[in-house]
C-alpha cells in the first residue's frame, strides 16, 4: 500500500508531504499505480525547485519506496498552487485505486 501524508500549517497551507510503500498491484517495473503516484508526486519538486527557484528539504529512500518534500520556506499562494494539484491528483488515484493509495492529511 502506498501512503501520502500531507502536512497543513495553521493557515490550512501544504508545507511538507511524504509517499512511502508500494502499491503491489504489479511486478516492480511494471506497476502503473507506483508509477503514477512516483510522476505525481516528484513534478512538485521541479515547479517548487526550477519555477519558484525554491530548495526544499528532500529525502529519498528507493528501497523503502520513500519520498519526503519539507518546504524550508513559509507556504504562500505560489507553492500551494503547485501542492494543492499534487493532492488533487492523488485523490484521485486513490478513488480509483483504494487499494492500494491511502492519503492522510495532517494539521499543524
Amino acid at each position: 500500500m502506498i501512503t501520502l501524508d500531507v502536512w497543513k500549517n495553521s493557515k490550512g497551507l501544504i508545507d511538507s508531504y511524504e509517499v512511502s510503500g508500494h502499491a503491489g498491484y504489479a511486478e516492480e517495473g511494471q506497476d502503473i499505480i507506483c508509477s503514477a503516484v512516483s510522476a505525481i508526486t516528484q513534478t512538485p519538486i521541479y515547479g517548487l525547485t526550477n519555477h519558484l527557484n525554491l530548495q526544499p528539504d528532500i529525502k529519498i529512500d528507493r528501497d523503502k519506496g520513500l519520498l519526503r518534500v519539507v518546504l524550508k520556506e513559509e507556504p504562500n499562494d505560489l507553492t500551494e498552487a503547485i501542492l494543492e494539484s499534487m493532492l488533487l491528483s492523488m485523490e484521485s488515484v486513490a478513488r480509483q485505486c483504494p487499494k492500494y493509495v491511502r492519503i492522510h492529511q495532517h494539521r499543524r
